[in-house]
């Protein structure tokens, strides 16, 4: 029987990166939002960039980014699990979106999952969620979940609110397979506290040209037993944990 009405909220961070109010990708989103929201207890922040695109550009380090933008990347960083959204441009995600998680510190993601979501003109950029979205969360090593949600634009009413039953069916699908994930790998706010010190410092020094040195095997603040699986594969001690 599952524990899940039991245990804390979820911290979900939601990202659009729909550039236009309305916006396709934000309605998608909230309504992902919504169908997690029914299923288990969250608390959200969304980060739209239809609010916060305008304060993105000409940044190449963190600390020129208004404070705005570092507390949503910070959020980011602290997410139990992370709900992204991008509309197709190109036959890939915004440049703003990109330009944005290259603000994200490198290792602060491991083993977070992310429930993928995109919009576009046509069923064409439906792979868009495979070869653009899908690696760029493999490179932070975060937990991507199994079915992403893509819509199109005849998904969407003249206000751009979702009319389409099969649409509603996709995202459904989507959230149910992402419950069995949630319900474990979140570490259920505790993450906020152990990450804190990685975004302080990327607020300080972080510019997105700057090569990070990490290990192969990331520790993750999500699973606390990782160091013990990690000491089988490399042959090390466990790290000691102070209570």
């Amino acid at each position: 029987m599952s524990n899940l009405n039991v245990q804390k909220p979820l911290n979900i961070v939601a990202v659009s990166g729909g550039l236009n109010t309305p916006s396709k990708t934000e309605a998608l989103v909230q309504a992902i939002i919504n169908e997690l929201g029914e299923a288990i207890p969250i608390n959200v922040h969304f980060i739209k960039f239809s609010e916060i695109g305008r304060l993105l550009g000409g940044a190449i380090y963190r600390n020129q980014l208004p404070q705005r933008v570092q507390d949503d990347l910070a959020a980011v960083e602290a997410a139990d699990a992370l709900i992204v959204g991008t509309p197709v441009y190109r036959a890939s995600f915004t440049g703003l979106f990109k330009h944005f998680f290259d603000f994200v510190e490198q290792t602060a993601l491991v083993d977070v999952p992310v429930l993928l979501a995109a919009s576009g003109g046509s069923e064409r950029h439906a792979l868009v969620l495979e070869h653009q979205l899908r690696p760029l969360f493999s490179f932070f090593q975060a937990q991507t979940l199994p079915i992403g949600v893509y819509a199109t634009d005849k998904d969407f009413t003249p206000e751009y609110t979702i009319h389409s039953g099969l649409l509603h069916e996709r995202i459904t699908l989507a959230v149910a397979r992402a419950l069995p994930i949630l319900e474990w790998a979140p570490a259920k706010g505790q993450r906020a506290e152990a990450i804190k010190e990685k975004s302080q410092l990327a607020n300080q020094n972080l510019g997105i040209n700057k090569q990070i040195e990490q290990e192969e095997v990331l520790p993750s603040a999500a699973v606390p037993s990782l160091d013990a699986a990690e000491a089988r594969l490399h042959h090390k001690k466990p790290k000691a944990h102070v209570a």
